[in-house]
């Protein structure tokens, strides 16, 4: 099993311990007893220690229940958010998709959070996005896309995680960039530039073309592919897929026009 181990995410998850520990339960929940949750997949979530519930128990007890945006509902998802977390540093999601796990928090309704909610779930956001910038592949076939839609679909404030993305300059970050621009976009005419995964939604595109848009963004992800190429920083075969990456990011990316290199594109050296 992978864990996201960076003390920084640690810290965090035991102060969203505290933070939600107000927000305890009753003898019950709000479920569909119906047709969704038995009684004793109910009670497995009731009974179970907080940080022992296991994302199956997640999953069977409360996500698989349609969402119905009731106080009570968003009162029990933030009783169990600070588990939640945690399962996610160890890429154990309670859904069936990762980029879902979030959607249920309605942060694009701010009278539901208090400030201190709003900032801790941010600053998680930043640092557990940070922490896959430095994996690649990450567990379980997952993309870094994936995981920025998991924060965009919940409705994240997204620039942060884009800007470390565009900070980061590392082997892996720049393999994430080339896994982007290589299999990830849909950009053929006349659509207008936007992920492929068929979760994300028009205000997470938006937020990612922008970046992509951006000249100042463009050049610096420019200039790490560049060093990256030419100093040799890459095995072969990522050498040669940053080396499209480059071309896509140079002279691919429509509507913005290309960025003129301050060097030699690196796959054209040489002859």
């Amino acid at each position: 099993m992978t864990t996201l181990r960076q003390p920084a995410l640690h810290d965090l998850i035991e102060a969203a311990y505290v933070l939600f520990a107000p927000y305890t339960l009753g003898a019950t929940f709000c479920v569909c007893k119906a047709c969704c949750v038995s009684d004793a997949q109910e009670q497995a979530l009731l009974r179970t220690p907080l940080r022992h519930v296991s994302w199956q128990v997640l999953s069977d007890g409360l996500f698989v229940l349609a969402q119905d945006h009731s106080d009570q509902e968003r009162w029990e998802m933030k009783h169990f958010l600070p588990r939640v977390l945690e399962l996610a540093t160890q890429f154990e999601f309670p859904v069936h998709s990762v980029e879902i796990t979030f959607s249920r928090l309605d942060l694009d309704q701010p009278a539901h959070w208090p400030a201190a909610e709003r900032q801790l779930l941010a600053t998680f956001a930043r640092t557990y996005f940070e922490a896959c910038l430095t994996l690649n592949p990450l567990p379980e076939g997952n993309q870094l896309t994936d995981i920025l839609l998991m924060f965009g679909l919940a409705h994240f404030e997204l620039t942060p995680l884009l800007h470390s993305w565009a900070t980061a300059n590392s082997p892996t970050s720049l393999a994430h960039l080339a896994d982007l621009l290589l299999d990830e976009l849909d950009d053929t005419p006349p659509k207008a530039l936007k992920l492929r995964n068929p979760f994300s939604t028009p205000h997470v595109d938006q937020q990612l073309r922008a970046w992509l848009s951006d000249q100042d963004v463009r050049a610096t992800l420019v200039a790490q592919v560049e060093q990256a190429l030419l100093h040799q920083q890459v095995p072969d075969e990522e050498a040669t897929r940053l080396s499209w990456a480059y071309d896509v990011l140079t002279h691919g990316l429509s509507p913005t026009q290309p960025i003129a290199s301050a060097t030699v594109p690196p796959n054209q050296k040489g002859g």
